[in-house]
């Protein structure tokens, strides 16, 4: 009878032990949700339901040392950007839901070597099949930025800039193929990507020029653009003329005037001609003197868009011109 007292209190003993190591060791891998194990080997599995870490070598990835898995977000408060992390250090849960990554604003490249700043929006989740790349890579916000910035660049530098405004969903479709395409295809045909263990599910994106007034402002005195420093940017900007133009805004000169027809590129001309008067009036009235000068020592003498508009002026005194009052056909002299 004592014997099997003894042998009961062995059995109850390892039972609730082993109830104890259970409710311990006990992680519930989720559609949503998972968690990381190692052992000093490195990384072992991503736990998938309902499961007991039997093997007292294998842990749970979390505390101070688990890697920081981690990506930039929008921070809806105050529309700046925020830290997001997907791996909880205190318990090791590690989300596996859909988040937006939103990188710095970041310039590229179009075909024809026009600047463009662009802000990015890239959905993505963690890929419970490949989470060890994910544990392995040092700094997972990086290299998700790299990869999403690069695409981008990839992308807009296939199009004009004229063209890539009317491409946007084009643009947005190749970004999503080429990172699909990056994680399993390397550089080299045939060679195996290094994959970020990411699933990518839609991406957008807006973008704007740069400054055109950023280098004037530096020069006079940093980034504070207050209403007298952006005046002055602009006038400095305008005192160079017009052979001062950088090849991409000859280019966008050229854009408007393309698939014009002759009436609209004649009124486009005309207001250039306007914007080159004011800017030498400008230059000449910044120097303090009286100066006189003829049109021929502007260059203004003979310009198609002025003589065309004298003309068509011309045109419309003489149709509305009233008759003379003594009954003569000869009109009156007109002085120009």
């Amino acid at each position: 009878m004592t014997m099997m007292l003894i042998v009961g209190a062995i059995v109850a003993v390892l039972v609730i032990a082993l109830m104890g190591y259970i409710s311990t060791r006990y992680y519930e891998g989720r559609y949503d949700r998972t968690y990381l194990t190692q052992d000093e080997r490195g990384f072992r599995r991503a736990l998938k339901g309902k499961t007991v870490l039997w093997d007292v070598e294998e842990s749970i990835v979390k505390g101070p040392d688990a890697p920081r898995i981690e990506f930039v977000a929008v921070d809806p408060a105050t529309g700046g950007r925020r830290t997001v992390q997907l791996l909880d250090p205190k318990t090791g849960s590690l989300s596996l839901r859909p988040q937006y990554c939103a990188p710095l604003p970041f310039e590229a490249l179009t075909a024809d070597d026009h600047k463009v700043v662009v802000e990015a929006r890239v959905q993505f989740s963690l890929n419970r099949d490949l989470l060890k790349h994910v544990y392995e890579i040092q700094e997972f916000s990086l290299a998700l930025e790299t990869r999403i910035q690069s695409a981008y660049r990839s992308e807009v530098g296939k199009r004009n800039d004229e063209v890539l405004r009317a491409s946007i969903s084009e643009v947005e479709r190749g970004v999503i193929e080429h990172l699909r395409t990056a994680e399993s295809e390397g550089d080299e045909k045939g060679e195996p990507g290094m994959a970020l263990g990411v699933n990518f599910h839609t991406a957008s994106f807006t973008y704007k020029e740069p400054d055109e007034f950023a280098s004037s402002l530096s020069a006079l005195g940093g980034a504070g653009a207050t209403p007298e420093a952006m005046d002055k940017a602009r006038a400095l900007a305008r005192s160079q003329g017009v052979l001062a133009l950088r090849p991409q805004q000859l280019d966008q000169i050229a854009d408007v005037f393309n698939k014009r027809d002759a009436g609209s590129a004649a009124a486009l001309l005309a207001l250039l001609e306007m914007q080159t008067r004011q800017n030498i009036a400008e230059a000449l009235a910044s120097s303090g003197q009286l100066i006189v000068v003829t049109p021929q020592e502007l260059g203004l003498i003979g310009v198609t868009a002025q003589r065309d508009a004298l003309q068509r002026a011309r045109a419309a005194g003489d149709a509305l011109q009233p008759p003379v009052a003594n009954g003569s056909g000869q009109r009156p002299e007109q002085r120009v």
